[in-house]
């Protein structure tokens, strides 16, 4: 199997994610440092412009969204897929995930921005409330908010936990990427929100999962510069499948665009496409840095575009 190299810096919650699938999966990687904000001139050459983080890279092959790397991982390697999603979890442990994505972390990151407001630097302020809360956002309406936000946070963790109750204790039980995408909210809310550890408290087994595997996957096997992951990128070929294989009106090597569905300010990343299945969308990217890339995104949370049109 090719080297796992993880474009990442250490304080991304969603990074945090994916190195805990990782350690999960029990699978080596390496780790390629970004920066926090763009520009990012060593990444965007290898994901035609997608801007977020993590990016994971397999030779010649890239994939964005947390998901979509989760899948990717397994994928890769039969023992790994067992780890991540051992007998029937699969499904239930994505569909976990994307609802923590969705409905937890848009009210953490909320609260937690809103809380920085006055720390953090303004840059990063700008941009994350930009990329989160999209045009219009204002640092007042934020403070109106933030009431209504913790309650609702209360809420959804109190689901979660409910959920995690269910499962059963987590030495018991085989744990799965919907208990890293647990882990993952839990390590945000604990590390950023001032009031972090007491909206976690009456949650022992949220705890618990997040306990468990905090510590996974934080010790890459080397780590590699932005110039040595693109020139790898470079000497290598994507290895990917190419088609069609789910019922759509796309065609192979027609241009597309993608961005992620809800209002952010993402750019849209255009390339030709190269592979469409119901769970994956892949195009073919070149650029003189890397050469020719295939650059993969997740369908569900993704809006695709060819020309002026929404695809079905």
């Amino acid at each position: 199997m090719s080297e796992l190299l993880l474009h990442h810096y250490w304080p991304s919650p969603f990074a945090q994610k994916t190195r805990m699938a990782l350690g999960l999966a029990d699978l080596a990687w390496t780790s390629v440092e970004i920066p926090r904000v763009p520009p990012k001139p060593l990444l965007m050459p290898l994901t035609a412009g997608y801007r977020r983080t993590p990016v994971l890279q397999i030779g010649a092959d890239v994939y964005c969204d947390t998901h979509n790397i989760a899948l990717a991982l397994a994928a890769s390697d039969k023992d790994a897929a067992e780890r991540l999603f051992p007998g029937d979890t699969r499904g239930e442990a994505l569909v976990v995930a994307e609802w923590i994505d969705q409905a937890l972390f848009p009210l953490a990151v909320r609260m937690v921005m809103t809380e920085s407001l006055q720390t953090a630097p303004a840059d990063f302020i700008q941009d994350r409330c930009d990329l989160y809360f999209g045009p219009g956002w204002t640092r007042e309406g934020l403070r109106a908010d933030l009431p209504g936000v913790t309650l609702q946070l209360e809420a959804a963790l109190l689901r979660l936990e409910s959920w995690l109750s269910g499962a059963g204790p987590c030495e018991q039980r085989s744990l799965n990427y919907g208990d890293v995408a647990a882990a993952f909210i839990a390590w945000f809310v604990r590390g950023r929100a001032r009031r972090g550890a007491e909206l976690l408290n009456g949650h022992p087994h949220l705890c618990a999962v997040e306990a468990a595997l905090g510590a996974l996957g934080q010790t890459p096997t080397r780590s590699l510069t932005g110039e040595e992951a693109l020139a790898v990128a470079y000497r290598a070929q994507p290895q990917t499948p190419t088609g069609i294989a789910t019922d759509s009106d796309l065609v192979t090597g027609e241009a597309i665009g993608i961005r992620p569905y809800h209002g952010h300010t993402d750019p849209e990343v255009t390339g030709a496409l190269r592979c469409l299945t119901p769970e994956r969308v892949s195009i073919d990217h070149h650029h003189p840095d890397v050469g020719d890339v295939a650059v993969h995104f997740p369908v569900a949370g993704y809006q695709i575009r060819a020309g002026n049109r929404a695809c079905s």
